[in-house]
């Protein structure tokens, strides 16, 4: 069965959608807790969730300016579209009621690990496999905060 490639476009969409999922669940996480440190770091999360959004918000106006978008070949783009699918902040909505079932603090910074790896493996393989410098520049740095996001976390955790 053949899959239909995407452009960079539909990948801007996912990533833009998943990002609006991250926000939603440290929305939701942070207001679970009372603890102002637990709450103030779901919140902080939540932020950077926003800016992620808004960046690839910019890079899609400036992708859907331009002649000639690339295709991913088919085997990256059905690799893309079940990362996607599957994530916990994924573009089906499959996991963002998992917050209000997330019985301890653990719990939910699990979720956040999880996502942000997620995020990460979906980011390096757009960035593996896009032809815009810029748009490889903006993948470096949101993965490189990604994988911060993925310290603190586990950090936290340890704690």
């Amino acid at each position: 069965m053949a899959v239909e490639g995407l452009n960079e476009l539909d990948v801007l969409k996912i990533a833009i959608g998943a990002e609006e999922e991250g926000h939603r669940f440290y929305i939701e996480a942070a207001g679970q807790y009372d603890d102002p440190q637990i709450k103030e770091m779901f919140l902080h999360l939540a932020e950077e969730e926003m800016d992620h959004i808004k960046t690839f918000q910019d890079i899609y106006k400036r992708v859907s300016s331009e002649e000639g978008r690339s295709v991913y070949e088919e085997p990256i783009s059905a690799y893309l579209r079940a990362l996607s699918e599957t994530a916990v902040f994924n573009t089906n909505g499959l996991t963002n009621h998992r917050v209000r079932n997330v019985s301890s603090v653990k719990e939910a910074l699990l979720i956040g690990i999880q996502a942000e790896k997620d995020s990460i493996l979906f980011y390096e393989t757009v960035q593996n496999h896009t032809k815009h410098e810029r748009t490889k520049k903006v993948l470096s740095r949101l993965i490189k905060e990604e994988i911060k996001h993925l310290h603190k976390l586990r950090m936290l955790i340890q704690e």
